[in-house]
């Protein structure tokens, strides 16, 4: 279920999202998703934030979907923005500055030619490619390839 991903994303990456596990934990039962430590927290108020985060930590690992460290949860999002940008989804050059930032703080060295190729592209945009159709061709062989050396 995509919701439950998302919020163990921004979970990965510091973000606040105790508040929202409880209502999303309900709607993935009500979809089929189950787990005990998903039905506990679903009966959880949303006061309680920290029971709710390792409950839900908890539950993420009963359906085989563990939430990610912030470098799991970054490459994550550079292949989301990479497949947005293969079937045009969203603004190419926002997507490619995207790849750019989570590569950079990734923390993962392997990720810095990727990192130097989408900021190249992004910073290209206007002063390498004549044609915006040009440069949307260029990022997709780059997202492209991106995918194809580092899969899901």
């Amino acid at each position: 279920m995509e919701q439950l991903r998302d919020l163990a994303i921004r979970l990965a990456m510091g973000e606040p999202a105790g508040d929202d596990l409880p209502m999303a934990a309900a709607h993935a039962l009500t979809r089929g998703f189950d787990s005990p430590a998903l039905r506990e927290l679903a009966g959880l108020s949303k006061g309680q934030s920290r029971e709710a985060v390792d409950l839900f930590r908890q539950a993420m690992d009963e359906v085989d979907w563990p939430v990610p460290d912030e470098s799991g949860a970054r490459l994550h999002l550079m292949r989301e923005a990479a497949a947005n940008i293969l079937v045009g989804k969203g603004d190419p050059e926002d997507l490619a500055h995207e790849i750019y930032w989570q590569a950079c703080y990734s923390g993962l060295p392997e990720l810095r030619a990727v990192a130097d190729r989408f900021l190249e592209l992004y910073a290209g945009w206007d002063a390498i490619y004549n044609q915006p159709e040009e440069a949307v061709a260029a990022m997709k062989a780059a997202a492209q390839s991106f995918l194809r050396e580092h899969p899901a």
